[in-house]
């Protein structure tokens, strides 16, 4: 609609002399795009973008719609006669419509009343596994039909829970879709990262836009994977995925970009795809048979005349190939000057939380200090860029900061920070995801019927005011918030944080209990409940012992641990009391592992914790 009606010389005519248009950045302003993507719900049945929504100017709608084209076509009314019949009802019959926007906007408000509450139960996390299990597709792995998109938090999900149920087949559908994810086009085979998602059952052929979200969120399951597996293909994926990050969508400053746009010249997938004899020309005969023989580059081709690399014939594709990494290196730079594509360079805090979530993994998962330094580079970028006066900004671009930070800001910059101390164990980044997550709770938070609202409670007022717990393309800003709060209680043993965690998984559990596999993050945080959890207390560890802990960390998500030294003790005491308990003596390592708040005796060695876990 962007192109065909709103550059359009006769509906600008139409729009100007008898509307006030606005056009809202739903990545900017999420908390408008949830209240009037719920009236599109509730007016028409179903949503999606684009959404055309006609309000009153006290911005009470009485019309909801998505996509609308220039002119009537297929049955479908055009936008240009759609404007003209509304003007006139509003000159003819305003009274209507006024009468229509009241009635949409107290239903919204009584639906947004609503309490549902329940108790957290393992038959929901079971019935999400069977839901995945029936949605599942055996061929190419994903859920459902074309077009398959990732959503990387099921497959978190369902590693969560073949490691908690030893349940093999859920393992098996997460392996088949990695593989088969990074098999097709879906994954850029020359330059790394995955597309958002696939038009084809296959993964083979992609809408080829780059988003950050999605490739955070594949990075934390790639990594998940070779933690449970030990297979090289997941690690080198993520690897793939870490390096186009660093490379395409990382500012000088530390933060990381949106994304880039799935057409070059004016033509979708221009960049990505190519022809035997283009690569020939480019690598010489040699390399050039050897590339077009290895990722299925043909004459005929697999997407409009041309080819999209691919492995998905290749019965070779597990292996590291030394060869073609060689190749892709010389052909990387050449495709990057053949072709433009459009970077959409805003710097959005949420998405950040996410990729710095990832970075931070990789470090734990491989010990690379690359990785912790850009994760360290960006969280610093946020404090300096999208932090104003202790409150958190939605996006930065270029020197410019705006927006109040809505719930997915805090939750997930929470988020990484937890993962960032999980990572190193520096008790500065402790306190900060302890500040942060308290004044998510003071802002956001539901007191009386838990669950945290969209936006915070002295920000700009809408129609109403709503939380959201559906996890779409990425988790929600509730579901991230359980993990947050369970995490904080776990590390500081404080019984604030565990009463807020627990309205919060009653106010989850209420809402996901219909459909359980549409919330697959809230259902990993019911997971940390209802599953045994421990905490390790490790009192001046060794330099080589932190290394194992950040492993340790990585392999069990219900293992909390907390690391007491001379130097943090004195910190450590005031966001976590218990710690005072525990005594260093000089020149003694510690490790006390507890469960429901009772602990072991002290060993000196951390073989005997693993051998217990």
């Amino acid at each position: 609609m962007a192109h065909e009606s709103f550059e359009n010389e006769k509906i600008a005519e139409i729009l100007n002399r008898n509307y006030i248009a606005v056009k809202v950045d739903r990545e900017e302003r999420p908390d408008v795009d949830s209240v009037y993507m719920s009236v599109c719900q509730a007016m028409t049945g179903q949503g999606g973008w684009p959404l055309t929504i006609i309000m009153t100017p006290e911005c009470k709608p009485f019309f909801a719609g998505t996509y609308l084209p220039p002119k009537a076509r297929y049955g479908m009314t055009g936008l240009d006669e759609l404007l003209d019949m509304i003007a006139d009802r509003w000159k003819n019959e305003k009274k209507r419509l006024l009468q229509t926007g009241d009635e949409i906007l107290n239903f919204l408000k009584e639906q947004n009343k609503e309490s549902l509450r329940g108790e957290p139960d393992v038959k929901l996390v079971k019935e999400g596994f069977t839901q995945f299990l029936e949605r599942f597709e055996q061929k190419y792995g994903g859920f459902g039909s074309a077009p398959k998109f990732p959503t990387p938090h099921n497959l978190l999900f369902l590693m969560e829970y073949a490691k908690k149920e030893n349940k093999e087949e859920a393992l098996k559908m997460v392996e088949k879709t990695l593989c088969q994810m990074y098999r097709g086009g879906m994954f850029d085979h020359v330059g790394g990262g995955f597309s958002r998602y696939s038009t084809d059952e296959k993964w083979l052929v992609p809408h080829f836009e780059k988003m950050l979200y999605d490739n955070a969120l594949l990075v934390i399951a790639y990594l998940e994977a070779y933690t449970i597996t030990g297979k090289d293909l997941y690690l080198f994926v993520a690897e793939r995925t870490l390096q186009y990050v660093e490379s395409e969508l990382t500012d000088k400053k530390g933060g990381f970009y949106c994304g880039q746009d799935a057409d070059s010249d004016g033509v979708e997938g221009k960049y990505y795809v190519f022809d035997p004899d283009e690569i020939k020309e480019y690598l010489g005969d040699y390399d050039g048979e050897y590339f077009c023989r290895w990722y299925d580059i043909t004459y005929h081709g697999n997407f409009e005349g041309k080819s999209i690399p691919n492995l998905i014939d290749n019965p070779r594709f597990e292996e590291r190939n030394s060869r073609i990494a060689k190749i892709n290196k010389t052909l990387y730079p050449i495709r990057r000057k053949r072709a433009s594509l459009h970077k959409d360079d805003k710097i959005l805090l949420s998405w950040n939380g996410l990729m710095i979530a990832a970075f931070a993994k990789a470090y734990a998962v491989t010990g690379a200090e690359s990785y912790l330094r850009t994760a360290l580079k960006a969280e610093q970028f946020i404090t300096q860029k999208l932090v104003k006066g202790g409150k958190l900004l939605v996006r930065y671009r270029e020197e410019d900061s705006a927006g109040e930070g809505k719930i997915d800001d805090y939750a997930f910059y929470s988020y990484a920070l937890l993962m960032l101390y999980g990572a190193t164990f520096r008790v500065e980044l402790l306190e900060k995801a302890l500040s942060f997550a308290g004044d998510m709770v003071d802002q956001f938070f539901d007191f009386e019927n838990g669950g945290f609202y969209i936006y915070a409670k002295d920000a700009q007022k809408l129609i109403v005011r709503s939380k959201e717990v559906y996890d779409g393309a990425v988790p929600s800003g509730n579901s991230v918030a359980a993990f947050v709060l369970y995490k904080l209680a776990q590390i500081t043993g404080e019984e604030k944080w565990q009463e807020l965690f627990h309205k919060q998984i009653c106010f989850l559990a209420g809402n996901i209990a219909e459909y359980p596999s549409a919330y697959s993050f809230t259902l990993l945080a019911l997971m940390q409940v209802l599953y045994p959890s421990r905490e390790l207390i490790c009192l001046e560890p060794s330099g080589e012992e932190i290394e194992e802990l950040r492993q340790l960390g990585e392999r069990d998500s219900n293992l909390a641990i907390v690391v007491k030294t001379k130097e943090n003790a004195e910190r450590l005491k005031k966001i976590a009391p218990f710690t005072e308990d525990y005594g260093i003596i000089p020149g003694k390592t510690q490790f006390y592992l507890c469960t429901r708040n009772r602990c072991q005796a002290p060993v000196d060695s951390l073989k005997e914790i693993q051998n217990i876990l």
